[in-house]
């Protein structure tokens, strides 16, 4: 058999030369496009070399003046270097021609100097005497070393060289010699004028620690006899009887004002006829004066206030205090007086150091404006040697007054004063403890605020020592006390805990306390017995811990103010000890607001948590598997949530005014979650239908009504696992209950199983739909 195939491509073929037509008449317009285009610029190329003619011309322009720049700028560079060296000779001629005539005054002035010197010496005008001498020290030693040709020729006039840098060396020498006699004979004179005259002398012969050292003693002779007298009247009782608790530290004070009465009269003499870095020597000498005569004060008030031998004593008590505890304790009240005085002490001589240190540096108005002055002129170089020469006397009298005999004798008095400090204070603490009362209605105890104000006490009079290192030694052991002692004492009554309620505890406590009444003999009264007295210790206790949570921050607060009020002068090293020590009272806090949540957790257990379970027992005495009779009953008369919330209400008001705030709110939040968790027991053992489920959800909008309006919002969290086991019940197919688990924003607190366990409550959906579904 054949097959005859036809194909037709007519349809085909027409279409192509159809296309084919239009792309020859696109190429025909663009073709004629790029004809009109290559018309229109036909110009160009002749315009192009025009412009490429003008700028090669201009550029040969270019090249031959560039050309005769060269050639100018190689001339004047010629030029330059000829005058250059010309300025260089100028310069040179003119710098010796300057140290010529510098040379010929110098030597003018070493005549002038060698002929007034002796006029003054006779006419007994030593100061310029004085001046005469001082240029001659001042004059450039290339002035001895003249040629022999100047020496020939100061011959013929009967002047040499040689004559009169003698006349000068030995009228410096008889010069030194008369100052130094005149100097002390004012001194034995007590002539106050000659003094002051001769002093001004003694530098311009370059005899600045001479004069500094006859002076200082002159000035420590006038310490010893005030110091003296002062010391007398020390001895003998002091003026003001009322003063006697601060004897020593008020004669203390005295010689270190008088010391700085004398700096400050005298400081300016010595900076204008001395200089400035000069008045360190000065206070070297006046220092030494003041050991001696500051160590005789320290002497006796150890002495007389037994201070080395009570210090002694109490480390003995620390050291072994189970063997010692028997022998008889210093008395609080006179260790008290006695650590205030050391600490004004040690004030006294911080001041005074502080004083010094002013004065050393130049803190004062003259020397501001003179500094400022030249930094205008010259910012950078003098504000560089300004700051560098400060640095340097700061370091230097640190030095002096760490090494003195005062520092170290106070940094010892100051040692003691910190294990005294602390034995004070743990005496003090223990007696608040033993004497804890609570007055009236009062929920807290007398110890709270007595403790917290001997810690205060205690760490502000460290303060009043200026030390940072007393401060946060202190401050370290009164943390230390408020987390040993004072937490034991305050816990000692949460340990004990709070007495059992139930009708079985409260009938074994009666029957304990009528035992103990006939025993003794007596009547026993409706709250008497142990278990009233546990109680109130307990609530105490529980009350004490939260409130010292407020009282810690309060103190913190209170220091910190004090720090930076009294400690201003501080660097980063110390504000960073002072900022450790405080942040110490930040994590105690937290550990007593830990301690009382814990106590409102053991007093929910004890006192609410078995009324709770008897109050949710009746849940299972009512039907939750109504039909629609039942459910109408059920909905106008509650049998179980109205009695429920009472009994809540009654014993959570019991509470309220037996606890601060912040406990009664604590114990809020654990009897939600408490109630919650024992309604959810008893819903486990239940079984609901459709209406029953509808009723549980009425019960619990009302109960979770009433706890917020006691609670707060945040009680609706404790109760977030009940709401969604109720709606659970209410689901009206297994289906639903998938879905609504699935595709819920709210996050859930049921696992899997756990819904399967509360569908499993409803009798009216099927176990085998309840058993299979997927979560």
């Amino acid at each position: 058999m054949s097959l005859d195939l036809e194909i037709d491509f007519s349809a085909r073929i027409a279409e192509l030369q159809k296309q084919l037509t239009l792309k020859r008449q696109e190429e025909k317009e663009m073709d004629e496009k790029i004809a009109a285009i290559l018309r229109k610029n036909a110009d160009m190329p002749r315009s192009l070399n025009l412009a490429v003619a003008r700028i090669k011309s201009r550029l040969t322009l270019t090249e031959s003046d560039s050309s005769q720049l060269g050639s100018s700028l190689q001339l004047t560079s010629v030029l330059a270097e000829n005058v250059s060296g010309k300025v260089r000779d100028l310069d040179v001629a003119k710098t010796r021609v300057v140290e010529c005539l510098q040379r010929v005054d110098d030597l003018l002035d070493l005549r002038l100097c060698t002929e007034g010197v002796q006029a003054a010496l006779l006419n007994e005008d030593y100061e310029q005497a004085a001046q005469h001498i001082h240029r001659f020290l001042a004059l450039d030693n290339a002035v001895f070393q003249m040629g022999e040709q100047w020496e020939k020729e100061s011959k013929a006039s009967g002047h040499t060289m040689k004559h009169s840098y003698e006349v000068l060396r030995q009228a410096e020498k008889d010069l030194k010699t008369l100052v130094e006699q005149k100097f002390d004979e004012a001194v034995k004179d007590g002539d106050v004028a000659s003094m002051e005259r001769f002093f001004k002398i003694f530098p311009l012969l370059n005899q600045h620690e001479v004069g500094l050292e006859r002076f200082g003693r002159y000035l420590c002779t006038k310490i010893a006899d005030f110091a003296d007298t002062n010391y007398q009247s020390m001895v003998a009782g002091g003026g003001d009887a009322k003063r006697n608790n601060v004897l020593y530290a008020d004669t203390l004070t005295l010689l270190f004002e008088g010391i700085a009465r004398i700096v400050e009269i005298h400081q300016p003499l010595v900076e204008l006829y001395y200089g400035q870095d000069k008045m360190l020597i000065l206070i070297k000498h006046l220092q030494g004066e003041c050991d001696v005569q500051a160590e005789k004060i320290v002497n006796i008030f150890v002495k007389n206030r037994q201070y080395e031998g009570k210090a002694k004593l109490i480390d003995t008590y620390a050291r072994q205090a189970t063997k010692y505890a028997n022998l008889e304790k210093l008395d609080a009240l006179e260790l008290d007086v006695l650590l205030s005085e050391v600490t004004l002490m040690h004030t006294r001589a911080e001041l005074y150091m502080r004083f010094l240190r002013r004065r050393v540096a130049g803190e004062n108005a003259k020397e501001r404006d003179g500094s400022a002055h030249q930094a205008q002129h010259h910012p950078a170089a003098v504000t560089a040697q300004i700051a560098d020469a400060k640095a340097d006397r700061q370091k230097r009298l640190d030095q002096l007054l760490n090494e003195s005999k005062l520092g170290r004798r106070m940094q010892e008095l100051l040692g003691q004063y910190i294990m005294m400090e602390q034995y004070f204070m743990s005496e003090s603490v223990k007696k608040a403890v033993a004497m804890d009362v609570r007055e009236g209605n009062s929920l807290t105890s007398s110890m709270l605020d007595d403790i917290f104000f001997i810690v205060r006490k205690c760490v502000r009079r460290s303060l009043s020592s200026s030390s940072i290192d007393c401060v946060c030694a202190m401050l370290n052991n009164g943390v230390a006390m408020l987390e040993t002692d004072f937490f034991v004492a305050l816990n000692q009554g949460i340990k004990s805990g709070y007495p059992a309620t139930g009708a079985l505890a409260e009938a074994y406590q009666t029957a304990a306390a009528a035992y103990q009444v006939i025993q003794h003999g007596g009547k026993m009264s409706a709250e008497s017995g142990p278990t009233e007295k546990q109680r109130e210790e307990f609530l105490t206790a529980l009350n004490n811990l939260r409130a010292a949570c407020e009282c810690i921050k309060t103190l913190k607060e209170s220091l910190s103010s004090d720090f930076a009020k009294h400690l201003t002068q501080q660097n980063e090293v110390q504000k960073a000890k002072l900022e450790h020590a405080l942040g110490q009272l930040d994590e105690l806090s937290v550990r007593f607001e830990s301690a009382a949540k814990h106590g409102v957790e053991a007093l929910v257990t004890a006192a609410v948590k078995t009324r709770l379970r008897a109050a949710v027992e009746p849940f299972l005495d009512v039907t939750h598997t109504p039909n629609e009779s039942e459910f109408a009953d059920l909905e106008a008369n509650d049998p179980f949530m109205d009695g429920f919330v009472a009994a809540l209400d009654k014993l959570i008001a019991s509470f309220e005014h037996l606890l601060v705030q912040a406990n009664y709110q604590d114990l809020l939040a654990v009897v939600c979650s408490e109630t919650a968790r024992q309604l959810e027991k008893v819903v486990g053992k239940a079984v609901f239908n459709r209406l029953g489920g509808l009723q549980l959800d009425k019960e619990l909008r009302q109960l979770t009504g009433y706890l917020t309006s006691v609670g707060g919002w945040t009680v609706r969290e404790k109760c977030a696992r009940l709401t969604q086991i109720t709606s659970l019940l209410n689901v009206e197919t297994v289906d639903e209950a998938a879905d609504f688990y699935q595709q819920s924003a709210v996050t859930w607190r049921l696992t899997p199983s756990e819904v399967r366990k509360f569908l499993a409550l409803r009798v009216d959906l099927a176990a085998d739909d309840i058993r299979n579904l997927k979560l």
